[in-house]
């Protein structure tokens, strides 16, 4: 059970505003053991989300004029969500985790960001029905001659369900034909490879993340390529020396080799390029993107009392 509510004193425009939602969320979960290191397991789940931004509830205005630019959304529907997976877990020198998963919702909930006066605003935008469907894999070795190697994987197809209303250029609400398109911010391929090394001393690690490429726009008509990420640590853990317990110094090289990649949609848009919809024609907007941090090496030292 939620409620929000938000009040504007600014004259002219709507004093209050706000939502209240209930909704039941059954979940049902079930495991077997097969052997003392190997598990299946099902479960079924269900969840709704609000809005993320209070200002999806607000009206706007112009700094400059003082009129009034937007209203406050009406008939504001949660994002609600059902969803399915079955898996497999061994225990013991490796261990392995492998599952199938399948997720319904309706009325999705995309956090984005528009910008008024100059200024950005957080808000959500409703993305219609939305099926995401895949398989995930988890691979972790114990220590072995002091080495622990790590893998993951995760393969996901993520579509819109639904064609999304839009406004056309004459002010004409139109539905886009966004239905089968790929869902935004979403990669197909995901992976992570990382390898660990500790004798008790000497430490250190190496780990690598792939992102897969991503739409930033409900049309698909424009996206952000793949990239990796390259992380690096060392360090060398001393004996106690006084009243310092176990003090360490590290290394950490951080984003090694890249700089300057796109790594994720700040602002999505339903369409970058024009196009015309039912014999109207709608303008393209182009989506705005965060920046991935470059090149950085941090020395720490530590100790415990």
């Amino acid at each position: 059970m939620v409620t929000r509510s938000q009040t504007n004193l600014v004259p002219g425009v709507t004093y209050a505003t706000g939502q209240s939602v209930a909704e039941p969320l059954p979940q049902f979960m079930a495991s077997y053991k097969i052997t003392a290191h190997d598990q299946i397991y099902i479960n079924g789940t269900a969840s709704f989300r609000m809005p993320a931004s209070i200002m999806t509830y607000a009206d706007r205005y112009s700094v400059s004029t003082g009129a009034l630019s937007s209203r406050h959304a009406t008939n504001i529907k949660p994002e609600f969500a059902i969803g399915e997976e079955i898996g497999y877990r061994h225990t013991g020198f490796a261990n392995v985790s492998v599952a199938l998963f399948n997720y319904n919702f309706t009325h999705r909930q995309l956090s984005t960001t528009t910008y008024q006066n100059g200024l950005p605003i957080s808000e959500s935008i409703d993305a219609g029905g939305q099926t995401m469907r895949g398989a995930q894999i988890e691979v972790g070795l114990q220590r072995w001659h002091h080495f622990s190697p790590y893998v993951s994987g995760q393969y996901e197809h993520a579509s819109i369900d639904s064609n999304l209303p839009t406004v056309a250029s004459d002010g004409t609400s139109v539905a886009l034909p966004t239905k089968g398109k790929r869902a935004v911010n979403t990669p197909e391929f995901t992976a992570a490879v990382g390898l660990n090394y500790d004798d008790g001393s000497i430490f250190g690690g190496f780990n690598m993340n792939y992102i897969g490429k991503q739409y930033s726009t409900f049309m698909n008509d424009e996206s952000i390529p793949s990239y990796e990420t390259f992380n690096v640590n060392i360090g060398y853990r001393f004996k106690n020396m006084w009243l310092a317990k176990h003090p360490q110094i590290q290394l950490n090289l951080l984003n090694i080799g890249n700089s300057g990649y796109l790594s994720g949609t700040s602002s999505i848009k339903t369409n970058a390029r024009s196009m015309v919809v039912a014999g109207h024609s709608v303008a393209g907007s182009a989506p705005q993107y965060y920046v991935g941090g470059g090149f950085a090496g941090v020395l720490s030292f530590s100790t415990g009392f």
